[in-house]
């Protein structure tokens, strides 16, 4: 009797292991896909929450001009507003009359001289 108080229990040890494995798998697998789903219907009820303003505030272009600043050119209804953001802070920088050109400007042409670049001044900096 003394025998049996110490065995071995009847069900091998790799057989609940596995299982234990799988079950903490799939259930790693529905928690990712319950944040996913819930992330997705958040999103796409932003939305519809937007309402009718989607159509009448577009944002033209982003510049960043530091770390957290930047400047934005929004563009609501047929007017254009230059704006600054910074942390805490935005203001509107000018405003365009409607129907101004706020197109970027053509980019220069690439016949210009020609400046070194850091690899070649650090060479000749170095003798080599």
């Amino acid at each position: 009797m003394e025998g049996h108080l110490f065995a071995a229990p009847t069900t091998s040890a790799a057989h609940s292991t596995g299982g234990g494995l799988a079950s903490v798998t799939i259930a790693l697998i529905l928690v990712v896909a319950l944040i996913w789903g819930l992330a997705w219907a958040f999103k796409r009820m932003r939305m519809f929450n937007a309402g009718g303003t989607a159509g009448r505030i577009k944002v033209l272009s982003e510049h960043a001009l530091g770390v957290k600043e930047r400047c934005v050119l929004v563009r609501v209804g047929d007017t254009d507003i230059l704006v600054g953001v910074a942390p805490g802070n935005v203001r509107a920088l000018h405003v365009f009359p409607a129907g101004a050109n706020t197109e970027a400007p053509p980019a220069p042409p690439a016949d210009g001289p020609k400046l070194p670049n850091f690899k070649d001044m650090l060479m000749r900096s170095l003798g080599k």
